[in-house]
């Protein structure tokens, strides 16, 4: 039964959007939907069978549909759809080619579906068409080949105005201090009097301080030559690691504004206390907001909305490296917090003090040995606080690159205008 006009243009939308037929023209594909036929097929109906000969192609109107492959022991696995888009077996259907995948009809599923031997005789006598769907494939190899793939440690930073740098890092100041305050709070159950103390003291200290980390990047990237060098690695290593130490003395004067209501030592005193695992803190922290949330950035795939939208590709990867930073950042913050807190303890003592809050945690009935072992691994693995810490390094991660980004890409624009 023919097409009618709607559903006509319904599937040549379809055609449009699919690997196959990008670049061919409209009255291209006009014609290869008139030797569509529009189907209905229920849920639990096999499109295609993984091993038999691809006969046909389908473009999906309505319903979802799972591609499921199959390995040698016999296991199951989900097939990635992304790259057909709304079809079905175009690109095993030229050459009438085993079926990868078993493609089942996961709701009820209205498609369109056009015989293999139609395609064919279609690409043999219409030339311009058959330069079309090369034309398509190549566009799309060619999206595919420009994946960007660089090592963690030879990212090279975009090169931010300092204003944007300031702005963005005078706006975080605040989230950052309100996060700081919960999870003190959290780890040492005393309560914080205020979110926001000592502001006059931590907003320019923090400014400085992520300029710090954003300058000395760009500095390290446009002045060390790692190739130079014998061991390029070990250099690229320290460079991504030294500015983390040189901003610890800065981070430490952010950390004591925070840590009045417990530690009564005056702030020129304070500072230095838990310097050594904040040092260690900073170090991952500085390589998470630098290389790792550019490498995670390079590394979202290329949706067509993520292209449009830079700002949430930009998003999405300081998210995952705020995540991973946060979490592995976790146990030296907290012992470089609980010394700070209480200076007169040893780091031996607040580690064991630190470990044995983790007993609830633990089962009751395990030997003595074992238990021991258990709050060991609780503490550091699933440590107090996490989710608040983990928390606030995404959102600070999310707002310094965000605005940075934001204002750099206004800033190019206005240039090039």
């Amino acid at each position: 039964m023919p097409l009618s006009a709607v559903e006509e243009e319904e599937c040549i939308h379809l055609l449009k959007h699919s690997v196959l037929f990008k670049e061919c023209t409209h009255g291209e594909l006009k014609k290869l939907s008139r030797l569509a036929t529009k189907r209905q097929h229920k849920k639990g109906d096999v499109l295609c069978r993984e091993g038999e000969p691809q006969t046909k192609f389908y473009l999906m109107s309505e319903g979802q549909i799972v591609r499921e492959k199959s390995n040698a022991t016999g296991e199951v696995h989900r097939i990635d759809t992304y790259l057909g888009h709304s079809t079905v077996g175009s690109l095993h259907v030229p050459k009438k080619d085993p079926a990868y995948a078993t493609s089942v009809c996961i709701t009820d599923v209205t498609a369109y579906e056009i015989e293999a031997d139609d395609l064919i005789r279609e690409i043999k006598t219409n030339p311009d068409f058959y330069w079309n769907v090369v034309c398509s494939l190549t566009l799309e190899v060619r999206r595919h080949t420009r994946a960007q793939r660089t090592p963690l440690l030879e990212q090279h930073g975009k090169k931010p105005p300092i204003f944007a740098i300031s702005l963005a890092a005078s706006i975080e100041s605040f989230y950052r201090s309100a996060l700081n305050s919960l999870l003190n709070q959290a780890l040492t159950g005393v309560r914080a009097t205020t979110l926001f103390p000592n502001m006059h003291i931590q907003l320019p200290t923090r400014v400085m301080y992520i300029n710090g980390f954003k300058l000395l990047r760009q500095y390290f990237d446009v002045n060390i030559k790692p190739e130079e060098y014998s061991n390029p690695t070990a250099v690229r290593l320290a460079a991504a690691i030294t500015p983390g130490i040189i901003m610890t003395p800065v981070s430490s004067i952010l950390e004591a504004c925070n840590a009045g209501h417990a530690n009564p030592e005056a702030l020129y005193t304070r500072w230095m206390r838990g310097i050594v695992p904040r040092c260690g803190r900073e170090v991952i922290f500085g390589v998470g907001l630098n290389q790792l949330s550019d490498w995670y950035e390079e590394r979202v795939p290329d949706f067509d909305f993520l292209v449009q939208y830079p700002a949430l590709k930009n998003a999405l990867g300081s998210m995952a490296a705020g995540v991973t930073s946060g979490y592995l950042s976790h146990v030296v913050h907290n012992m470089s917090t609980l010394k700070l807190m209480n200076p007169n303890k040893t780091y031996r003592q607040h580690f064991r003090e630190y470990v044995n809050k983790s007993e609830a945690r633990v089962p009751t009935n395990l030997p003595p040995t074992a238990r021991s072992l258990a709050k060991v691994f609780v503490a550091t693995v699933f440590p107090t606080g996490v989710m608040i810490r983990t928390s606030q390094i995404v959102g600070s991660f999310i707002i310094l690159n965000g605005i940075i980004g934001a204002v750099s890409r206004y800033d190019i624009k206005n240039k090039d205008s």
